[in-house]
């Protein structure tokens, strides 16, 4: 008897859906960026991750603070592989050209380690986000 009602509550249990739990990576993030300015001195920036997951798909903002003020830009093309996550931010720069950005790197706890750089260009800028 005892045995029939175990069997019968672990076939409930796996034909359950399961609950809607919010991935790792969900959530804001705020991290800083040392990167090159006018003239070859550094200049920082800081910015803000606004990240939301559907099973392998990445969605959210990238709101960025800077000498120029803030600007917030929609993520594109956003993958998540385990806790790898990458995607695409397409920003306006001098002179109005467009340039797709490229943002790659790991969840790893509270904490997001990765790299950006432009699209086609060879050097990347690491940056570490803490969650709020």
């Amino acid at each position: 008897m005892y045995q029939a009602i175990a069997i019968v509550a672990l076939a409930v249990f796996l034909a359950a859906p399961p609950a809607a739990v919010a991935a790792p990576i969900d959530g804001k993030w705020v991290a800083s960026m040392t990167m090159p300015g006018p003239g070859g001195a550094e200049r920082t920036l800081e910015f803000t991750f606004d990240l939301k997951s559907e099973g392998d798909r990445l969605t959210g903002t990238v709101t960025m603070s800077g000498p120029r003020g803030e600007r917030t830009f929609e993520i594109m093309d956003g993958k998540l592989e385990g806790n790898k996550f990458s995607f695409a931010t397409m920003q306006r720069w001098r002179e109005g050209a467009q340039v797709k950005m490229l943002w790659q790197g790991t969840v790893e706890g509270d904490e997001l380690r990765g790299e950006q750089r432009r699209e086609g260009g060879e050097r990347s800028f690491p940056f570490t986000a803490k969650r709020q």
